[in-house]
């Protein structure tokens, strides 16, 4: 028997831009990785988005393309208000936005309130790379069993006098090692951000869309042979951002 699927509820203001990035990307990892998780997202205020064109900001659509991911469903539906029903029913929910989206739950949803982890992206063109992180920061936590995650009430982090540098996702390198090997070369995996259960589940999945051997060793994955430029296009494939290194 398969395992029951669980949801996260993914929320922002207009379930426009940061909410349906998050939920679309979120969806398309998680099959590809195989966790028994999905999940959907909604609005707290659909009337302030009165300068929203079309069902899905074409910038987030767009960035979604470049990685591979078409969901048209998903993408073509017409933002939602979110009910409490959504909120009774799923696993877990995450706001996009503490300082904007903890005031609205207070205000029309106070049972709620306490109940949501927050992030702290903000409504702007530098978020959906922030978004990608967040998701894969998720992903290896459910991988490594924590999906049950305790809801997170943060304060929003100070403003620096100086513009802060957006943040990018992490990027997993992948390398080459003969050394050592009598003439049999590896490819190596690193700064992945996954657990050990996670790397474990990922170099399985590596091993078979490559067809060849591998394992887990001190943090890193090694698959067999050179799988450089194939691994890379897998890993681009499962949602990491990844690029070789070395020679």
């Amino acid at each position: 028997m398969g395992r029951q699927q669980k949801t996260i509820l993914f929320l922002c203001t207009g379930n426009y831009y940061r909410s349906r990035f998050a939920e679309v990307l979120f969806v398309s990892v998680a099959t590809k990785m195989g966790l028994p998780w999905s999940a959907s997202s909604r609005g707290l205020a659909l009337e302030r988005g009165v300068n929203n064109v079309g069902p899905m900001a074409v910038a987030a659509i767009k960035t979604l393309e470049t990685m591979g991911i078409r969901d048209a469903e998903r993408c073509g539906r017409l933002p939602a208000q979110v009910t409490a029903d959504d909120l009774e029913k799923t696993d877990v929910v995450i706001a996009l936005k503490h300082a904007e989206h903890l005031p609205l739950l207070q205000e029309r949803f106070p049972a709620f309130a306490e109940k949501v982890e927050f992030w702290h992206v903000d409504d702007a063109p530098d978020a959906l790379p922030l978004i990608q992180s967040k998701i894969m920061d998720v992903v290896a936590r459910l991988l490594g069993g924590g999906g049950e995650a305790a809801p997170q009430e943060s304060v929003e982090p100070e403003k620096k006098p100086t513009k802060d540098v957006p943040k990018k996702p992490i990027t997993v390198k992948v390398g080459r090692e003969t050394a050592g090997r009598r003439g049999k070369g590896v490819t190596t995996v690193f700064d992945v951000p996954l657990d050990e259960g996670g790397l474990l589940d990922l170099a399985a999945k590596l091993k078979q869309r490559c067809g060849t051997g591998g394992t887990v060793k001190d943090g890193r994955i090694e698959i067999q042979g050179d799988q450089r430029e194939r691994i890379v296009v897998e890993l681009e494939k499962l949602g990491f951002k990844a690029k070789r290194v070395g020679g």
